[in-house]
């Protein structure tokens, strides 16, 4: 059943301060304008779409400030909360405390000075990992409002989090009155827990999960069921018990780390339940006002029907993409090695669509496709993917991040997966550093630790954290890691957020400490290589590194002083460190070093993965401070070739297959992994995985009528630069010609027109018609774009003849005759014969 209670509390603040500032400000987000001109919430949005389109992005150069998020950082696994970014530049963060509880503090994103903390006396139900702590900034009516989690199932606020002094804490259960919460708060604080980022809409009601544990909740709670919760600005509250909404008696609890979801238009809200064990839930679209459930969808393992896995240590959250369909992560089952797929349904949940693979500890990313130039397909978004790949199941510890195509798909290679279709990859990204845990394991690199990655449309870049300690930069531009910034050791680092201020700041955590990233005050400084694609340096190539120093505000004279370039990579597990120089800039702020001795070892033991860290220190000068960035060179110890043969010319429908042979140069140095894409010019027809003996294959019934070029391109893996190769293809498709003429009967010298209409199930045929009679082709016409040629003459002789139309088809459309027809030319106006004879 559905509750709503009355909790309004006395004394709120309410005015037309939200309005001021919006017309004052121009900050259109905070009018509802869909457009976020702060970030409010995990995954930046109350969609979890981590896309920030206000401000372009600032460069990795420096660490601007930095401040604490675990003050009994013991080395427990702990899911931290996402900081959150006002429109007034005021960055909230969560923090777990030295006694292992929570606060909320506020610093002035600018310079990183305190303005305030508020305690939470929140206390966490069971669990494995650390439940993140994800308070919510909430705009309506009422200005601006932070919310964060309390005991016992309350929700705390405070109003004007932007002031140095807030207004004090206001508790508001969701289930009874403040007052009947108070005479039993005892109780109520050991049985009702909340678990789960809190979620807001744009007129400020909020909704979170909680969970009842210890026994049976105290009245009118009456149960020992979660659930999911909704208060709106006034305090009143409406909940749903999980095992209610999905009308499943097994089902009793919402998943830890799970945010709820709303849809773009705010009238249905996505949340996950489950069972006792977590290899049993839905994905359910609630009511936003009455918690009633809309939709629901038994979340499975789409290879094979299993119940899919909704883990507690899990931080995956629905996401809800610009057409509507809504992405959940999900646990294999069996899980192959802490596997997952990333499931995709429709808004009503009723049709389930192609699934990506991994997902289950993550949340995904949209990317819109313009920040992707040598994308050519036809959809307007592509998905942001952590893509690791375990050495404890049928991975190979080559883990990555991946940019996938929802509306294309590939072959999943795993040996788990046998013959599965997945999301395309569009490219990918394997990780950078050696993995110390597994050193046995050739290629082993450190996983992307991601919870939620920063898109950033203005710079075409997607910045995310490594568990190696690093930030990195990924510019889709250039398919390349452009950037990285070191944080901290990062080994045991939890999956954690990454989101862009409204100034554009880079706010990331990492070992216990969040860390804002952007410019100096008054310069940065970028790296660009002349051979940027991490699929195309090969040991020995010749690369020119170019740093770039750029004044951030004018009037100041240009900057002057060197730049030292320093080379870090690793050989085995060992850093190395190669001195490049220092060069001294030019007057438009540049320097540049040539390099050739780029190394990427490539047998166990020597193997140094091909990563090298190209750092840039500039000097600084009188008028500027030392500033530094650095980029990420990949480079592969070999080259390849592929080959594309196909099994040959076919009717259309038929099916054709296309094999693909990927050959290392030199010839002995192993076999390439990893994937192969079939492309008609630039449409992508497929991706599969290529084998054991380097081939890669793909059939397919659905190649139109034609004679054209395909191609097969290998996108490298850590070893092997990409290649591509191409072969002609002819798929014929049958005709059907009609033929006539007009007019009929023609006087002798009059012009006749001969018609043939070409036509075929599979589209309009293209070639030529010769018009014959006796095997003598007395006339020519050319198809049109609607099948029909034509010759017109006025040379026929006087009498009957039998003609005919023969189509000669091109680009692979196959010949037809008609049947015979007859035109008849009669003489051109009356003659008179008189017979005279003379007698014998």
């Amino acid at each position: 059943m559905f509750h709503s209670v009355s909790t309004k509390i006395e004394n709120r603040f309410y005015g037309a301060r939200h309005l001021f500032l919006c017309l004052l400000a121009g900050l259109f987000a905070l009018c509802g304008s869909g457009v976020e001109a702060q970030v409010t919430t995990f995954g930046g949005n109350a969609q979890h779409t981590s896309l920030y389109t206000t401000h372009a992005a600032q460069s990795l150069n420096s660490i601007r400030w930095q401040t604490t998020i675990d003050f009994h950082n013991n080395g427990a696994f702990a899911h931290y909360g996402a900081p959150l970014v006002s429109a007034a530049n005021t960055v909230i963060v969560p923090q777990k405390t030295a006694t292992d509880g929570f606060q909320v503090s506020a610093y002035d994103g600018a310079t990183g000075i305190l303005k305030y903390t508020v305690t939470s006396d929140l206390t966490l139900p069971s669990h494995n990992w650390i439940p993140a702590y994800q308070p919510v900034i909430a705009t309506g009516a009422f200005g601006t409002r932070l919310y964060y989690a309390g005991a016992g199932g309350t929700i705390l606020h405070i109003d004007n989090p932007d002031s140095n002094t807030p207004g004090a804490p206001v508790r508001e259960p969701f289930y009874t009155t403040l007052a009947n919460y108070n005479a039993n708060a005892t109780a109520f604080n050991s049985t009702v827990f909340i678990n789960t980022p809190i979620t807001a809409d744009s007129s400020g009601n909020v909704y979170f999960g909680f969970r009842v544990e210890n026994g049976t909740a105290p009245a009118p709670l009456n149960t020992t069921q979660g659930g999911y919760a909704r208060i709106d600005p006034s305090g009143n509250g409406t909940y749903v018990l999980a095992g209610t909404a999905s009308a499943d008696a097994s089902i009793f609890r919402d998943s830890h780390n799970a945010a709820p979801a709303l849809s773009a238009d705010g009238t249905t809200l996505y949340v996950v339940v489950k069972g006792s064990t977590a290899y049993y839930g839905y994905l359910l679209g609630l009511d936003t006002t009455t918690l009633a459930t809309k939709f629901k969808v038994f979340l499975k393992d789409p290879r094979n029907g299993n119940p899919a896995g909704i883990l507690d240590d899990s931080t995956a959250s629905p996401m809800v993409a610009p057409d509507g369909d809504v992405y959940i992560g999900t646990f294999s089952n069996p899980d192959n090695g802490s596997r997952g797929f990333l499931l995709r349904f429709t808004n009503d949940l009723l049709t389930q669509k192609t699934s990506g693979a991994f997902g289950w500890d993550y949340t995904p990313a949209i990317v819109p496709a313009s920040m992707v130039p040598s994308y050519t397909g036809s959809s307007t978004y592509l998905i942001f993917s952590k893509y690791n790949n375990y050495v404890d199941g049928d991975g190979n510890g080559q883990n990555k991040i991946a940019l996938l195509d929802p509306n294309q798909t590939q072959t999943d290679p795993h040996p788990s997966a046998p013959g599965f279709v997945e999301m395309r990859e569009v490219m990918t990204v394997t990780g950078v550093t050696p993995d110390t845990e597994n050193p046995g394991v050739f290629g082993a690199i450190r996983e992307w630790c991601i919870n939620t990655a920063a898109v950033d449309p203005a710079t075409n870049s997607v910045f995310t954290p490594s568990e190696d300690g690093h930030i990195y930069r990924w510019n889709l531009a250039l398919n390349s890691l452009t950037e990285v910034q070191t944080l901290g050791p990062g080994v045991g680092e939890p999956y954690i957020p990454t989101v862009i201020g409204p100034d554009g700041v880079i706010y990331t955590l990492n070992g216990g400490t969040m860390f804002a990233l952007g410019d100096r005050d008054t310069i940065k400084i970028t790296d660009s290589s002349n051979k940027p694609s991490i699929q195309s340096v090969l040991v020995g190539d010749t690369v020119k590194f170019t740093a770039v120093v750029t004044r951030t505000i004018g009037g100041i004279p240009m900057p002057t002083g060197t730049i030292h370039f320093i080379d870090h990579a690793f050989q085995g597990l060992n850093p190395t460190t190669v001195d490049l120089g220092t060069w001294i800039i030019s007057g438009n702020g540049q320097a540049s070093v040539t390099y050739s001795a780029l190394t990427a070892g490539a047998e166990p033991g020597g193997f140094d993965y091909g990563n090298h860290f190209i750092q840039a220190i500039y000097s600084g000068d009188g008028n500027y401070p030392s500033v530094q960035t650095t980029l990420i060179q990949k480079v592969h110890p070999y080259s390849s070739t592929t080959g594309l043969v196909s099994s040959g010319a076919a009717p259309i429908g038929q099916p054709v297959t296309l094999t693909a042979t990927v050959t290392p140069v030199p010839a002995l140095s192993g076999i390439p992994g990893g994937m192969v894409t079939f492309l008609k010019g630039t449409q992508v027809l497929g991706q599969n995985p290529i084998d054991s003996n380097g081939i890669a294959t793909f059939t397919t019934s659905s190649l139109p009528v034609g004679i054209y070029p395909l191609t097969a391109t290998y996108y490298s893996d850590y070893q092997y630069s990409t290649s591509s190769g191409s072969t002609s293809q002819t798929v014929t498709g049958a005709t059907t010609t009609v033929g006539s003429s007009a007019p009929s009967p023609s006087p002798y010298g009059q012009l006749v027109t001969f018609s043939a209409t070409v036509s075929s199930p599979n589209g309009i045929p293209t070639g030529s018609v010769g018009f014959l009679e006796g095997g003598h082709v007395f006339g020519m016409g050319t198809v049109d774009a609607f099948g029909n040629a034509t010759f017109t003459t006025n040379s026929m002789i006087v009498g009957t003849h039998p003609v005919f139309a023969s189509f000669i088809g091109t680009g692979g459309w196959l010949d037809s005759s008609s049947g015979t027809f007859n035109e008849i030319i009669t003489p051109n106006g009356a003659t008179n014969i008189s017979t005279v004879s003379s007698p014998n």
